[in-house]
């Protein structure tokens, strides 16, 4: 690299902190998914607790995701795997990821403006909660509701994908792709 040069050399993992923003948001996505599961086989009546808990997680999966975003725009990226299904495979990893990106915003995004709508607040964990600006019952809170619980399920089956392809980079193509995000792990 000469002193004309100023571009970084890349790394050959992902940082610690991408690591664990990663890794927090694969454990707690599915935590929200399985509580919604199973806050809708429990009585309206009963459902208090675990609905605390289940908005909870959401806003904070939101806010690690605005973290991961931040992070992101100031830290280089390890350089992709190279498949034989170049240029393909690039283009699908990148529309994948898109998607993946797109829903983790648009889920907690669609919880809270569906708890707004309903004229409810969103807590977080008891620390503080953020007030609806709806003092009653939306008519559209059922449609945003519906959206909410839709892409609920499209992103638990995308971050799947995700992880399989993931695991697929591993064992057929025997490439680095899984572990440049392995907790723990060193460069």
């Amino acid at each position: 690299m000469t002193t004309l040069d100023s571009t970084p050399a890349r790394p050959l993992s992902w940082d610690a902190a991408t690591k664990a923003l990663h890794w927090s948001m694969a454990l707690l996505i599915p935590l929200a998914w399985v509580i919604a599961i199973v806050l809708e086989q429990l009585p309206r009546e009963s459902r208090g607790p675990l609905m605390f808990f289940h908005k909870s997680v959401g806003v904070t999966v939101l806010a690690l995701l605005v973290l991961r975003l931040l992070w992101r725009a100031t830290h280089t990226a390890p350089a992709g795997e190279t498949t034989p299904w170049e240029p393909w495979a690039g283009l699908a990893a990148k529309a994948g990821h898109a998607l993946l990106y797109i829903l983790m915003v648009a889920v907690p995004v669609g919880g809270i403006v569906t708890s707004f709508a309903n004229g409810r607040s969103v807590p977080f964990f008891g620390l503080f909660e953020i007030a609806s600006p709806w003092a009653t019952k939306q008519p559209f809170a059922g449609q945003v509701a519906e959206m909410h619980e839709i892409f609920g399920h499209l992103l638990l089956v995308v971050a799947l994908a995700h992880a399989v392809i993931g695991i697929l980079h591993h064992v057929v193509l025997k490439d680095r792709t899984l572990v440049k995000m392995k907790p723990f792990a060193k460069a």
